[in-house]
């Protein structure tokens, strides 16, 4: 006697959202500021949908780590955040369609921060999709939250000490493209972008190879992964620099000695 096997297939529908909301002047804000001193500054958000758009806006951290990890945390108590003297204007706004808005917020360092260095936070601008019942469907609704983090860095002008370290390099074969893998310790206590550059030559003394990453911000007291592409480089052993430019005549380096791997070929 044969069984029949009965299979019910349920079928899900994914809805994914798209973002409405775009941050016009930037992810990043830099600010020169003062003990006892208020500052303004301003993000312009705009709805470029059909309908009215809700946000949510609030305050959290940033944290980057060596393996090249960034993560955004809720009350954080770090030295050198920004956050506690950080005033939004609003919490939650509601922009028409086609329109935007001007968010400001004001920093204002009191006398018992300690004013020197650089000191940062992050603003979360969260676009809310309201619930729609209008027209249920079976299966499973599936919906995308948009979040744009932008940086908010505050510079005292007092006192700073930039020093950079490259910490660690190492030849990463595991990811689509072989890899030099930089990491960079920022031991000052000011906020540096440096721009990563790397140089590479054969046993003759000519550059075989020249490629660079434009500026990443490295925070005080933090490490950056920079990730620099060997892939075109033919398997060889070669000599090299690595360069560190942070402008302003803040340029830090170190010569390496590289055995450069076979390019893995793209199918």
């Amino acid at each position: 006697m044969k069984h029949l096997i009965s299979l019910t297939l349920v079928l899900l529908t994914f809805t994914f959202a798209h973002a409405s909301l775009v941050i016009v002047n930037g992810l990043s804000h830099e600010h020169t500021v003062q003990n006892g001193l208020k500052s303004q500054g301003s993000i312009i958000i705009k709805n470029t949908s059909e309908t009215p758009r809700r946000a949510k806006i609030y305050k959290t951290d940033v944290v980057h780590k060596c393996d090249g990890q960034t993560t955004f945390i809720e009350g954080s108590d770090r030295e050198r955040c920004n956050s506690e003297w950080t005033l939004l204007s609003d919490n939650e706004i509601i922009i028409p369609s086609q329109q935007s808005y001007t968010l400001t917020y004001e920093l204002n360092p009191g006398e018992d921060v300690q004013g020197v260095g650089s000191y940062w936070g992050v603003i979360m601008v969260e676009e809310i999709n309201d619930l729609d019942t209008t027209s249920p469907q079976r299966g499973v609704t599936v919906t995308s939250l948009i979040r744009y983090a932008i940086q908010i860095i505050s510079n005292f002008d007092s006192e700073p000490v930039k020093d950079l370290e490259i910490a660690g390099v190492d030849i990463d074969t595991t990811k689509e493209n072989n890899l030099i893998a930089v990491s960079v310790n920022n031991n000052g206590n000011f906020m540096l972008k440096p721009i990563m550059i790397l140089e590479l030559y054969n046993d003759l003394g000519e550059q075989v190879y020249r490629t660079e990453i434009p500026y990443q911000k490295v925070y005080p007291g933090f490490c950056k992964l920079f990730e620099l592409s060997i892939n075109e480089v033919p398997q060889g052993t070669y000599n090299g620099i690595i360069v560190a430019d942070c402008g302003d005549e803040n340029i830090y380096g170190m010569n390496i000695e590289i055995d450069v791997p076979t390019p893995k070929t793209k199918i």
